[in-house]
């Protein structure tokens, strides 16, 4: 599609979205949401290609779950097992030099600039705004702070004697989960439940809380998320 095109079919989606509207806050997901692909996926790729972990051992299970969360059939233990595997053992100022280094060369190129924008709307009108990842909070905390997020509800992960133990802390904030840590992250904010809330999503994983706000917008949405907009009338943003 011509350039122009494209410009002109984002303009009409931002039109539809009223940013004078006040609601009381507004939630955003990250993966496939604001960026052009998925970060847990792209960090463990990341350390693949710097030699930082076996490519046999990682490759092919990082496909695997990849595919199975995409399937809605994921097992959160099974992938949170792998997934912070990366880090096991390691201390935090360790992990945080590779992460610097994964923001410049893969998460930067992966930012989405019409979802870059639509944030700068939200910053300008001085919207309350939180960013609800199902991702680790290692990897979510760095790009929350490059995107201007100061709210965030991620997977937390656990450290012992300095060094990350390989688990998480708590529940993870997939599906049901997201819905019981964004529940919690209202209460300690004063925040009434979930009347005037947005959010902003591209997966049926999230099904349980855009059931939950008043104006579930989503983005990019996979195919049963489509579908289900299209059955309740929810919005739908296409970006490229």
């Amino acid at each position: 599609m011509p350039i122009n095109l494209i410009e002109a079919n984002v303009e009409n989606n931002f039109k539809n979205i009223n940013f004078l509207d006040r609601y009381d806050y507004w939630i955003f997901d990250l993966d496939n949401t604001i960026l052009n692909g998925d970060s847990d996926y792209s960090w463990i790729n990341f350390l693949i290609q710097t030699g930082n972990v076996n490519k046999e051992e990682y490759e092919k299970k990082n496909q695997y779950f990849y595919d199975k969360y995409y399937e809605g059939n994921l097992d959160y233990d099974e992938w949170a097992e792998f997934a912070l595997s990366t880090i096991k053992g390691k201390t935090p100022d360790h992990i945080q030099h590779l992460m610097t280094d994964f923001l410049s060369a893969v998460i930067e190129p992966m930012i989405n600039i019409y979802a870059l924008r639509l944030l700068h709307n939200h910053h300008h009108n001085n919207d309350v705004m939180l960013l609800a990842s199902a991702t680790n909070s290692v990897i979510v905390n760095p790009i929350a702070k490059r995107l201007g997020f100061e709210n965030i509800v991620a997977t937390e992960v656990e450290v012992i004697d300095g060094v990350y133990s390989g688990k998480i802390v708590g529940i993870p904030a997939l599906g049901e989960g997201k819905l019981i840590k964004v529940r919690e992250w209202m209460l300690n904010n004063n925040l009434d439940d979930f009347k005037n809330a947005t959010f902003y999503s591209d997966s049926m994983n999230d099904f349980p809380l855009l059931l939950a706000v008043d104006k579930p917008i989503a983005v990019n949405p996979d195919n049963k998320l489509r579908e289900e907009c299209k059955k309740r009338s929810w919005e739908i943003i296409d970006l490229p």
